[in-house]
């Protein structure tokens, strides 16, 4: 690929500030903008975790950088009644949007949505069966530390399922990518964010389709994966290489 592949992500000075004020100033329209993100494919992407995470009816888990709790309700919905669901996310305005929309889901457990840090998880060691988090790792300040607290709070042989974007590899693909992200993408958020900057720096969707860009991805971030301790890493490309969904496991 054409575009620097960056070993951290995009990092500047006052980035976690700035990650929770565009996600508070978002938090209402954030669903809908992921759907044309993933051109109306995003449902299927999660269930696409749930199958990898396998067999978690009645399990403790913890979806990590929870959002509007998207991927929290499936999680909840496959670990039924007598499982333990718990989302965190570091931005109180998403945690209470999530807590709203659940009692819209029908689930048969209720999501324990708490404010909180995904690189300072306040959980033991060996909390949880299994971790999810979605499109978070672009946001944080420190990727490898954050796999670290993943896999710090599962327990022995717990699973860890995460999804992010990326920048498809085949130049064909990523031409076309990069055509939507640029034109159709940004102009719909101008709608929402009505091209306003964030604490002086990039109105909010400049940021999230910027932050994709040259961000760790496939193998690169595989191996991070595997920096962390966990093991079978695997990663599955979905819309032509824009999302990768990746599975490890932490060694009994």
């Amino acid at each position: 690929m054409t575009e620097e592949v960056k070993e951290n992500g995009t990092q500047f000075e006052g980035k976690e500030t700035y990650v929770k004020d565009v996600f508070t100033e978002i938090a209402s329209y954030y669903d809908e903008m992921n759907e044309i993100m993933s051109m109306h494919t995003i449902e299927k992407w999660h269930a696409y975790m749930m199958k990898l995470a396998g067999d978690i009816s009645g399990k403790r888990c913890i979806d990590i950088g929870t959002g509007t709790g998207r991927i929290a309700f499936h999680v909840a919905k496959c670990a039924g009644p007598e499982g333990t669901v718990i989302g965190v996310d570091l931005t109180p305005a998403m945690v209470d949007l999530a807590k709203e929309q659940q009692t819209k889901e029908g689930l048969p457990t209720v999501i324990d949505f708490q404010v909180g840090n995904a690189l300072d998880l306040q959980f033991e060691e060996g909390s949880f069966d299994l971790a999810t988090s979605g499109y978070m790792l672009r946001n944080v300040t420190d990727i490898q530390k954050c796999l670290s607290e993943m896999y710090r709070v599962l327990r022995p042989g717990g699973k860890v399922v995460v999804a992010e974007m990326a920048t498809p590899d085949n130049r064909v693909i990523r031409y076309f990518y990069n055509l939507y992200m640029n034109k159709r993408v940004r102009r719909i958020a101008r709608k929402y964010d009505k091209g306003e900057s964030i604490d002086g720096r990039q109105p909010a969707y400049d940021w999230l389709a910027d932050s994709i860009k040259g961000f760790p991805h496939g193998q690169v971030m595989a191996d991070k994966f595997s920096a962390a301790g966990f093991k079978d890493v695997r990663y599955h490309n979905k819309m032509f290489g824009a999302c990768c969904i990746y599975e490890g496991t932490k060694p009994l």
